[in-house]
């Protein structure tokens, strides 16, 4: 716990600063909303409170027509923003002031002691499932009756730690998930350690331990089929994977109820609703806990699912509006209410995954798309705001308690020129401690009560395909590859075409020109941030890309002549998605930089301030070839294109369909057509429309299967060329997955 008289403290030295010392209307801002939360008094951290205490306004204050509280509250978040990069860089404490209002995070970044680790090793009471769904009933009810320790007393002993499976990585060759067994104080493992365990046979996500650490949930897909279901595996015993249902919708994130008795998952009912089903073991019955909203974009970033160690409450991450933040909401399993425990700042992803702490008191989470680690107490952020545990955005993917809810285990990458590793940090904070051999893939943690540790190695390899519109012809591989190619677009001549590859080793952008021998890397920025999509200039001489360096997204600008790249931007948030004008004198692309997604424009050549122009896009959008009109998608329940007027701002839909965005950039442009990618029910396949503006007519022009899935392979992509005739696009050449087991012991280095 922060105590106030380190708040006052930090609040000196921040005052102190030469950035707040001069600042006197910052520095009043910052001590009246730091004060009044200080004092529980967070009520009075509103708009129109601050404008009348500290900036002297009327009672009649009109914040629709004085935007003052608004702009102070930015001077003062890029203060402090400046502040801790550079003078508070070590201060123990850190104060934010979140987007979208005025109650302050206070978070600790350094630990106040040293935890000593105390190994995997935890012994449960004894507990029994049953070891086959189909055919072992009556043995179930048997186990059953052995004695299972009731909720209250099973909470008391009881600190099982369920990781998730989910893809994130590009590598190339196959997926596996890996197990290891801890034992206390050992390095970290080496890669001999490791060795193939052959338990499924399908690709594998979302792991999950029984109480009694003796059988494994997963979502597996079957060979030979498309959707992933719920299975569970003896992991002593010979026999095969059990099936729990037989139903036709995808099933992800199975979790064990505290006594072992059941099983919660969740099952896309379609491309933005799913459900949170319970499964009960012996009876083998299917009991809907409720029905949420998510239009998340990435199919593979299942919704966070956990059950709490007393057994009364389930948690879920929900979106019930699109384009807002996902947040975490509990989920009584008596009467199925729900409580919203977050509350993400606006204009951020979310919070995505999330995990319960082993004595239900707790919550770690992911907040954010690639994302930061954070805790909050289950009863929300209303009572108390998140702790920020990491503050360089390298993302998290997966994560499970440890070290007796002292310490969290999680998969991030913390550099980008190595790929993502299982890393500890205590709950106070503080810098992670690797855990995982350096330069193995890693994520998604899963560990048992007896000690096993299970995590994901998923490894992909991806190609582009063209493909034939007007002939319908069969596709063919204009670049054989063994890595990772993605996001290409065709050049406004039609000869060659710009794309993300890691063919260098880590993901740059690369030339293809029609007939030459091989591909030209562009870029090389050795792994040192992550490269998005390229974008062509009508004249074909330039491209222009957004690249992530510690944790800001800013536009540069490729001359291909000289090959020599230029920054256009120097924000610390988000400029993402660049697109040329008609006419290449600007940029059109998204930003976050007032805390709100927004479409803002620049000159291409720099000069000029860059300019806000409207929030009906923010990701996937493209300009006309005459210049008259932004075209852009927007996901609800349906999937809908429409046009902005770049002379007179009038909006007027063009296009609308039952599904969902394929891709981030999923719109295209040749001649006077729009091409649009649409998945009904799977992110893999895809139907791309063509739809003529003027008559509103639209019919699909091609059928794309084998998508890689998105979390895995960077931000996929599809283009058409000028003429209409020829698609190019991502596909998955192989994608795999299986389990591995540690040879020797392995366990989390001391702290």
């Amino acid at each position: 716990m922060i105590r106030n008289g380190e708040v006052d403290a930090q609040m000196g030295r921040i005052l102190k600063s030469s950035i707040f010392a001069s600042a006197a209307r910052s520095r009043q801002f910052l001590e009246f909303c730091v004060g009044r939360a200080l004092r529980g008094e967070v009520s009075d951290l509103k708009e129109t409170t601050i404008a009348v205490e500290v900036f002297l306004r009327a009672a009649d204050y009109d914040p629709k027509s004085d935007p003052i509280v608004r702009v102070h509250a930015r001077r003062v978040r890029e203060k402090l923003d400046q502040y801790y990069r550079t003078e508070g860089a070590g201060d123990p404490i850190r104060i934010e002031l979140p987007k979208g209002g005025y109650v302050p995070q206070i978070l600790r970044t350094l630990p106040t002691r040293r935890t000593e680790f105390s190994g995997w090793e935890e012994q449960f009471a004894g507990e029994h499932i049953a070891p086959a769904v189909e055919r072992a009933v009556a043995q179930q009810s048997r186990s059953f009756a052995m004695g299972v320790p009731p909720p209250a007393a099973a909470s008391r002993n009881r600190h099982l730690l369920i990781g998730a499976i989910l893809a994130v990585v590009a590598l190339a060759g196959f997926s596996v998930a890996w197990i290891w067994r801890g034992q206390p104080h050992v390095n970290a493992a080496s890669f001999n350690a490791l060795s193939p365990v052959d338990l499924f046979t399908g690709n594998t996500t979302d792991s999950a331990w029984s109480p009694d650490g003796r059988w494994l949930a997963v979502a597996m897909i079957p060979h030979g089929e498309d959707q992933s279901h719920i299975y569970i595996q003896d992991v002593h015993g010979d026999a095969s994977p059990v099936r729990l249902t037989e139903g036709s919708l995808a099933e992800t994130r199975p979790v064990w109820s505290p006594d072992g008795r059941e099983i919660a998952f969740t099952r896309r009912v379609d491309m933005s609703h799913f459900e949170v089903v319970r499964f009960n073991l012996a009876a083998k019955t299917l009991n809907t806990v409720g029905k949420f909203v998510s239009y998340w974009p990435i199919g593979d970033d299942h919704p966070a699912l956990d059950w709490s160690s007393d057994g009364r409450f389930l948690l879920t991450t929900e979106q019930p509006v699109a384009g807002n933040p996902m947040r975490i909401v509990l989920i009584s399993v008596a009467t199925g209410e729900r409580t919203s425990v977050t509350s993400p700042p606006i204009g951020s992803s979310g919070d995505i995954d999330a995990k319960f702490s082993p004595d239900g008191s707790w919550i770690a989470f992911r907040r954010g798309g690639l994302g930061d680690l954070y805790m909050v107490s289950v009863k929300g952020e209303q009572v108390k705001p998140a702790t920020r545990l990491t503050f360089d955005t390298d993302g998290v993917r997966g994560l499970a308690w440890i070290d007796h809810g002292r310490s969290i285990l999680y998969g991030t990458q913390r550099n980008e020129t190595t790929p993502y590793g299982l890393w500890r940090i205590t709950r106070d904070g503080g810098t992670p401690q690797p855990v995982t051999p350096a330069d193995f893939d890693a994520i998604n943690p899963s560990i048992s009560p007896t000690g096993t540790l299970v995590f994901e190695h998923r490894q992909l390899i991806t190609e582009l395909i063209e493909q034939p519109l007007a002939t319908g012809g069969g596709a063919h591989t204009p670049l054989p590859s063994d890595k990772t190619d993605s996001s290409p677009v065709y050049s406004p001549d039609g000869h060659s075409v710009a794309f993300v590859s890691t063919r260098s080793g880590w993901g740059e952008v690369w030339l293809y020109r029609t007939g030459s021998d091989a591909p030209v890397q562009l870029t090389h920025f050795h792994g040192e941030g992550l490269v998005f999509p390229p974008s062509w200039s009508p004249d074909g001489r330039s491209i222009a890309f957004s690249f992530r360096k510690y944790g800001a997204t800013n536009l540069m600008v490729c001359d291909l002549a000289s090959h020599s790249i230029r920054t256009l931007t120097t924000t610390r948030k988000r400029d993402f998605n660049p697109v040329y004008s008609a006419d290449g004198a600007y940029l059109f692309f998204s930003s976050n930089e007032d805390g709100t997604s927004s479409i803002w424009r620049m000159r291409v050549d720099g000069t000029g301030r860059p300019e806000p122009l409207f929030v009906e896009a923010v990701a996937s959008f493209l300009p006309s070839a005459d210049g008259r009109w932004l075209y852009f998608i927007e996901q609800g329940a349906q999937l809908s294109l429409s046009r902005r007027s770049l002379v007179d701002g009038s909006t007027e839909q063009i296009f609308q369909v039952a599904g969902r965005a394929t891709f981030t950039d999923t719109i295209a442009i040749a001649g006077n057509h729009v091409y649009v990618a649409v998945s009904e029910s799977d992110l893999a396949v895809s139907d791309i429309f063509e739809i003529d503006p003027t008559t509103r007519r639209a019919h699909v022009v091609a059928h794309l299967r084998d998508l890689p899935p998105l979390s895995a392979s960077g931000i996929a992509g599809f283009s058409v060329s000028p003429d209409g005739r020829t698609l190019i696009v991502d596909h998955t050449k192989r994608y795999a997955t299986g389990l591995y087991e540690v040879k020797q012991g392995l366990t989390m280095p001391g702290a």
